[in-house]
């Protein structure tokens, strides 16, 4: 097998690319996936953001170089074989692929491509449009429900969350898309082979199309004998049994005959029965006229061997009007459309329809919830089975391409910053869905309220909930709950202002800070430097978690939400009244007993007399001296207010009234001596 062309085409998630890389590898054929050539060029057109729904802003695809080899695709010499594969470019690459430029340069591209050799190219035009002449087609297709299911299992692969019914949605929608875009939309040309994977492993698609090839190539390749060829020639009628032929009206002998000219050996002869189905039709007369061309199938074949013998080809078209009725039905599918079928009558699983003489079926999960017997109904082809010409069609899909119709048009009025009303649909731990009239958004699990909450015990499917669009980005609507919601600041701040005195609970100490919970899930910070006028003061053998502690709000950041507070505003400050200095005489009064000395009340502030500054000594301890309450003087021997320090001293004080007490007596005895006094001694001596 030097060279053969296998074109497969089918819509997305069928599985084209991955089984044509397969094929690929065990027969020995270069795989070109022209899908991923198409998804590089929309990743460009995302890159250069340009409006992919204006044609003449596609100009750049003449300056770039899109080339697939060996499985992976490079944009201008880069390997972007996983951007591709990312939401935005998937979503968007149906709308690139529909431009006139953007195609032709990669037709030609793939028709160069595949003069030589054996070549495997998948896409959704490939047997229709880039290589019509292949030697096999493909036409590989999977329900829409089996490709959404396989997404989902391929991203949870990646670890990637996935939502079944939104990537449904998605694939229909790219269905549709593809299958209506004005240039070279995606459709099953007559010569493909139709295969649906949905019942079918890889393995056995592979098996499958390898076996098409084989067949397809054995065919091409067999060529019969000259003898064989003269033989058929001249022992056999050009014409068997079973062949269908195309011939003109030469003849209408009679209202219920025609002769037609089929080449061959004698006219064939077609009955009115053998014509139509319809009792209400009664002659050829008015119906068909000589020179009219009729295909018909050969069902009877006799040769006349005497004079008086006539050769026979008998002919009938109820095969061809079948055929034809149901040719409607598979262009029906490929292009989309609506057909008006008849219900026949109701069966467990659905009901039998019938489309000019075909008989259809429809799922109960398919049909709407009215449809009853003996009426007419709407619908669209789903599946299709050509061998047995059998077909499934559905009256659901017209309803939810309306829906999605009218969802769209609901989106596109639907703004960034809108508040809308809508209903839970469904909760999850990361997430909640909100139906808004046709259109679903969702509200991720921090969207919900400002604080961390459990969203499975805060919204419930039912619930009705007010949101703020917060995007609408490749038409997935993000909502935020708690952008309407009030924050624990803003509520606390509606009912307080600076100065306010409030209680908070201590939930934290941090060295230099507490943490106070002021309101539900609102905190406050009271700084050390605001606990206390005492700079000595130490919060931390003063307070504990749970602590209430009253406090004034000196400061409100509205930008970042904080709050700080102060205790010692809610007290004086006692030393901005001492006016005390070295050497000052005071009352004191003992407050607190102590190994290192005494703390003493004077000037209205705590003060420190050491030990070793009252007059205890020996083995004696101070309180055998003195007593809580005891007053007594002091005089003041060091001060400090920045840092609220004074020391005092009794002993200094006794000892400084002592001496003044000594040099008083030294003075009144010098004054009491005269100096006769002092010469009477003398003389007396």
């Amino acid at each position: 097998m030097e060279k053969f062309i296998v074109a497969i085409d089918g819509p997305a998630g069928s599985g084209k690319s991955s089984i044509s890389a397969i094929i690929a590898e065990k027969e020995g054929f270069t795989h070109i996936d022209t899908g991923a050539m198409y998804r590089a060029v929309t990743l460009e057109a995302l890159k250069r953001k340009i409006n992919l729904e204006n044609e003449d802003e596609y100009s750049f695809v003449k300056d770039i170089q899109v080339v697939y080899k060996d499985g992976k695709t490079y944009l201008n010499g880069e390997d972007v074989s996983t951007e591709i594969r990312k939401e935005d470019v998937t979503n968007n690459a149906s709308a690139v692929a529909k431009v006139k430029l953007v195609r032709e340069k990669m037709v030609e591209f793939q028709r160069e491509s595949a003069k030589e050799g054996k070549v495997i190219m998948d896409g959704r035009d490939i047997g229709s449009v880039v290589l019509p002449n292949a030697d096999l087609k493909i036409y590989l297709t999977a329900k829409a429900s089996e490709r959404a299911k396989r997404r989902c299992k391929e991203n949870a692969l990646k670890g990637i969350e996935s939502d079944y019914e939104t990537i449904l949605n998605e694939i229909k929608v790219r269905d549709y898309k593809d299958s209506h875009r004005e240039i070279s939309p995606l459709k099953k040309v007559d010569d493909a082979i139709m295969v649906d994977t949905t019942e079918m492993t890889i393995d056995e698609v592979v098996n499958k199309i390898i076996s098409l090839i084989n067949e397809r190539y054995n065919k091409m390749s067999k060529e019969p004998s000259f003898e064989e060829l003269l033989n058929d020639y001249s022992a056999k009628p050009n014409v068997r049994v079973g062949d269908v032929v195309e011939g003109v009206v030469v003849s209408i002998p009679d209202d219920k005959t025609l002769l037609l000219d089929i080449h061959s050996f004698t006219e064939g002869t077609l009955h009115l029965n053998y014509f139509t189905k319809d009792q209400n039709v009664t002659s050829f007369k008015g119906l068909v006229k000589i020179g009219d061309k009729l295909t018909c199938k050969v069902t009877k074949i006799e040769n006349g061997q005497g004079r008086n013998d006539h050769s026979l080809i008998m002919l009938s078209r109820l095969d061809q009007l079948k055929g034809e009725a149901f040719d409607k039905v598979v262009a029906a599918k490929e292009n989309n459309e609506e057909i008006t079928v008849h219900v026949l009558k109701e069966v467990n699983s659905g009901f039998l329809c019938v489309y000019n003489g075909i008989e259809l079926f429809m799922p109960k999960s398919q049909a709407l919830k009215d449809t009853k017997a003996k009426e007419d109904v709407a619908v669209k082809v789903i599946e299709i089975e050509e061998k047995r010409r059998r077909a499934v069609v559905s009256a659901k899909v017209i309803e939810h391409e309306k829906y999605l119709e009218t969802r769209d048009k609901e989106l596109d009025s639907i703004n960034e910053g809108d508040v809308l009303e809508g209903t839970i649909t469904k909760v999850e731990k990361y997430a909640a869905f909100v139906k808004i009239g046709n259109v679903t958004g969702i509200i991720k699990a921090r969207e919900v309220a400002h604080e961390f909450v459990d969203i499975t015990t805060v919204l419930k499917a039912g619930d009705n909930v007010t949101v703020k669009v917060l995007s609408k980005e490749n038409g997935k609507l993000q909502l935020s709950r708690k952008a309407l919601v009030k924050t624990a600041y803003q509520e606390f701040k509606e009912n307080h202002k600076v100065s306010d005195k409030i209680v908070g609970r201590v939930t934290n100490k941090q060295p230099g800070y507490l943490l106070l919970e002021i309101a539900p899930n609102l905190k406050g910070l009271l700084h050390q430097s605001e606990y206390s006028w005492n700079p000595n003061d130490n919060y931390n053998n003063q307070v504990v978690i749970g602590d209430e502690v009253e406090v004034a709000i000196i400061q409100m950041n509205d930008e970042k939400e904080n709050i700080r507070l102060s205790r010692k505003a809610l007290m004086d400050n006692p030393w901005d009244k001492v006016e005390a200095k070295v050497g000052d005489v005071t009352d004191i009064k003992v407050k607190e007993i102590k190994s290192s000395g005494l703390i003493v009340e004077a000037f209205g502030v705590d003060g420190f007399i050491p030990q070793s500054e009252t007059m205890v000594e020996g083995k004696k301890t101070l309180s055998d001296f003195y007593a809580v309450g005891d007053e007594a003087k002091a005089i003041v021997i060091d001060v400090n207010k920045k840092e609220w320090k004074l020391k005092l001293s009794i002993k200094k004080l006794v000892n400084k009234e002592e001496r003044a007490e000594f040099e008083k007596y030294l003075q009144n005895e010098e004054a009491s001596t005269s100096i006769g006094d002092q010469f009477k001694e003398v003389l007396e001596k």
